[in-house]
């Protein structure tokens, strides 16, 4: 993960990018070498959408509220008495798709609050 820009980075980046260019220089030349910067340059590539930990979090809460709709967290339930388990349907499910969406929400907000790059 990238470090964030801040001011004071960006302000060193700009700094040295100015520095030992004639005066003569043209602003892309200095764009480019601001955007270059090793202190910048990884936060501005992007990462894809799957490894943004933001969407993933709001998948698994979506996918949590999913499973809880088409009755697949009861189906579990099912399977498990096959095997001797005896567990109550509706507590299984109310717990899995609370603990799955709040889980997702909670890594959803962790994207959010550490994130440093743009998507792609």
């Amino acid at each position: 993960m990238a470090d964030p820009i801040t001011k004071p980075k960006l302000a060193d980046a700009i700094e040295s990018a100015v520095r030992n260019l004639p005066a003569s220089a043209a602003p892309a030349e200095v764009a480019k070498r601001v955007v270059t910067d090793p202190a910048i340059a990884p936060a501005l590539k992007p990462i894809s959408r799957l490894a943004s930990e933001t969407i993933q979090g709001i998948t698994a809460a979506g996918i949590a509220q999913v499973l809880s709709l088409t009755g697949a967290t009861k189906s579990l339930v099912i399977v498990a008495g096959w095997f001797g388990h005896s567990w109550n349907a509706d507590e299984v499910s109310t717990v899995l798709t609370t603990v799955l969406t709040v889980a997702g929400l909670a890594w959803a907000w962790y994207g959010r609050e550490t994130t440093t790059r743009p998507l792609a």
